[in-house]
């Protein structure tokens, strides 16, 4: 009987631990970047290759730093009350160089600011959603790809409203709005090198390279990039327009369980097409240096994890192997362990270790007081083909990314029947009935 009591507290311990998590979960925006120290996923090189600029978490502080292109000479140029500051661009001249800050909503400010960090000023308003932005060759002008804030995070369907391209001065004012196409997805601004065209990738049917007309503000596909097949991130080309780098899911990784992105060269005068790396993760950022045949980018070296783990690599256009660029960043000044054990205890992963040790108590319950030492088992893997069921349902009438989310559940669930399933055959054989 005592036996039996202690199981009972075991179960309500898990039960209430498993309620706890599952409500924390609903109701609290997780951040995996609250105690993070590592790079961010962008990276700018100034016009004369000297520099590198891209920002780096200390501690959950993201900031922007610059260093020399060997990787030597760290310098933190923004400054700490801005919060949290990424995907810088250098200006053509090298003296300024813009970025965007996010607030606590994670909506996203324009910034511009001298190349040292001084005279940092915020050219948009924060009614405004900014994703990418590009500094003009010609004039003064800054532009950039932005949103409504009202609108961003909302679900496909919740919004008419989508991204489009705008323009602001450097000096925040005479801002316009160049394009109203309300694009659910627009990545990867860049500009030619006489500022008459823009460039960025759109998602229709797959992930695809356009270019805008500035004087005559037409939209139309890149034709360097016509009979690429494959889904296009990350595009950028060179400075003569000659090279077209961007990453790609490889041949070798299609008909696997996990992407593998890599980076891929297209020589734009005879359409060939070469695959750059071979380091079965994911690259991210690439950029061309102005004046030697090199692409700098970032290696996600985690990939999927989160939070992202990247770091800095250059590789020859000729197809060398790539080379790790040793930066001396700053560590981690605090361990937060007690805080990252809390959070991992209320975390999605610790939600099927509750919920199997749960099952696991009521298995032995069971078999201790009925013998229906499979039930649980049964009934989990009922609730993991209800859910996979409905979730073809509920993407069907409302949004796909629910019907996603709720197929993973499923799988999740899934395994853990066949967990407890495995555990219920060797509580029958080891635990007596009463």
């Amino acid at each position: 009987m005592k036996s039996n009591r202690l199981l009972l507290v075991f179960m309500v311990i898990s039960l209430g631990l498993l309620i706890s998590s599952i409500l924390y979960s609903i109701f609290h925006e997780r951040d995996p970047y609250k105690y993070h120290t590592g790079l961010g996923s962008e990276l700018a090189i100034s016009p004369n290759d000297e520099k590198l600029a891209f920002s780096y978490y200390l501690d959950g502080n993201e900031a922007i730093y610059t260093a020399n292109s060997d990787g030597t000479e760290i310098t933190k140029i923004s400054k700490e009350e801005e919060g949290r500051v990424h995907t810088t661009r250098f200006s053509f001249d090298g003296k300024k160089v813009a970025y965007l800050k996010e607030n606590s909503e994670g909506i996203q400010s324009l910034m511009i600011m001298d190349a040292d960090g001084s005279n940092s000023k915020q050219l948009t308003k924060e009614s405004l959603h900014v994703s990418d932005a590009v500094i003009s060759p010609v004039g003064d002008t800054i532009y950039y790809i932005a949103m409504p804030a009202a609108d961003y995070k909302k679900a496909e369907g919740e919004t008419k409203e989508g991204y489009d391209l705008f323009a602001v001065n450097m000096n925040g004012k005479e801002g316009e709005q160049i394009t109203n196409k309300d694009h659910f997805s627009m990545n990867n601004l860049s500009i030619s090198n006489d500022g008459q065209q823009l460039f960025y990738s759109l998602f229709e049917t797959k992930e695809e390279l356009y270019t805008f007309t500035i004087n005559e503000k037409k939209q139309l596909k890149v034709e360097a990039a016509a009979g690429i097949s494959a889904d296009m991130y990350s595009a950028v080309f060179s400075q003569d327009k000659k090279l077209l780098a961007f990453t790609a899911v490889s041949e070798a990784s299609e008909n696997s369980s996990l992407f593998e992105y890599e980076l891929y060269l297209r020589n734009t005068e005879t359409k060939e097409t070469k695959q750059l790396t071979h380091l079965k993760t994911s690259v991210q950022s690439p950029v061309f240096f102005h004046h030697t045949n090199k692409i700098a980018f970032l290696e996600y070296k985690n990939w999927p994890g989160d939070p992202e783990q990247y770091q800095l690599m250059t590789v020859s256009i000729e197809g060398e192997e790539p080379v790790l660029i040793d930066l001396e960043l700053p560590a981690s000044e605090e361990n937060h362990w007690f805080m990252k054990t809390v959070d991992f205890l209320l975390s999605d992963a610790a939600i099927a270790v509750y919920y199997v040790l749960l099952l696991g108590g009521i298995t032995v319950y069971l078999q201790r007081n009925s013998g229906k030492v499979f039930l649980p088992s049964y009934f989990s893997i009922g609730l993991a083909i209800l859910i996979f069921i409905s979730s073809f349902v509920i993407g069907a009438i409302t949004n796909p990314w629910f019907g996603i989310g709720l197929a993973m559940v499923a799988i999740t669930l899934f395994i853990c029947s066949i967990l407890l399933l495995a555990f219920a055959f060797i509580v029958k054989r080891i635990v007596k009935p009463f």
